[in-house]
């Protein structure tokens, strides 16, 4: 195979793929909720507002 014949028939394959990817709907799932909460707890750290360097030598 030649390198166009190649690269044509990998684009008709991303083609296709990407159909399939976009037709492909996301199903109902009832009885699922997602919490909309924070995972983790902010840290009292201050924001790092000088460069790395000098607040290693403090």
């Amino acid at each position: 195979m030649t390198k166009e014949g190649y690269s044509q028939k990998r684009l008709r394959i991303y083609r296709t793929l990407l159909k399939v990817i976009a037709h492909k709907a996301v199903p109902d799932r009832p009885g699922r909720s997602e919490p909309r909460v924070r995972k983790r707890r902010p840290k009292i750290y201050p924001l790092m507002t000088k460069p790395r360097r000098e607040l290693r030598k403090q």
